[in-house]
């Protein structure tokens, strides 16, 4: 168990590699605070880590909202008492071209990944910084590196 001891928070761990990330920190040890938009998912990766035997705390939150970002670092340090462990990961994908991609959905992809890492990171450094340890993981994709078809934002903000 790589993780005893040690308190993850996972933005964007409803599903995807979000929810397998946390289920991995759990099965490892770890204490994990899951976030994401959808409650409803949410709970089912918290009640899949409780099922195995783990502890775990789902917040809902919008990592593109300062306030939201820093809700989920207080709630996760009032639970917990600290953050080992932060994994940005929260993202989403429209599948379209430059051309295609309207102001909103560009807007809503960069925003969840580059400023919610940001936020949330600003928000999570101050306990970090006072408990002289932790890690902060910022997750991409192979198209940051090489574009794919029709993802002109995702492929931007995984870059970024």
């Amino acid at each position: 168990m790589r993780l005893e001891g040690k308190v993850g928070l996972i933005t964007g761990g409803t599903s995807g590699i979000g929810s397998a990330t946390a289920l991995r920190f759990a099965s490892e040890g770890a204490k994990v605070v899951v976030t994401g938009r959808n409650p409803e998912r949410g709970q089912e990766v918290v009640a899949a880590i409780e099922a195995r035997g783990g502890e775990a705390l789902f917040i809902q939150s919008d990592v593109r909202m300062a306030a939201d970002c820093r809700d989920a670092v207080e709630r996760t340090l009032e639970r917990f008492g600290k953050i080992d462990i932060l994994f940005n990961t929260a993202g989403v994908f429209h599948p379209r071209t430059i051309p295609e991609c309207t102001e909103e959905e560009w807007d809503e992809t960069l925003d969840s990944s580059l400023k919610g890492a940001v936020l949330m990171s600003k928000y999570t450094l101050p306990s970090m910084i006072e408990q002289g340890s932790g890690s902060i993981i910022h997750t991409s994709s192979g198209w940051g590196i090489l574009g794919g078809d029709e993802a002109a934002a995702y492929c931007a903000a995984k870059g970024g």
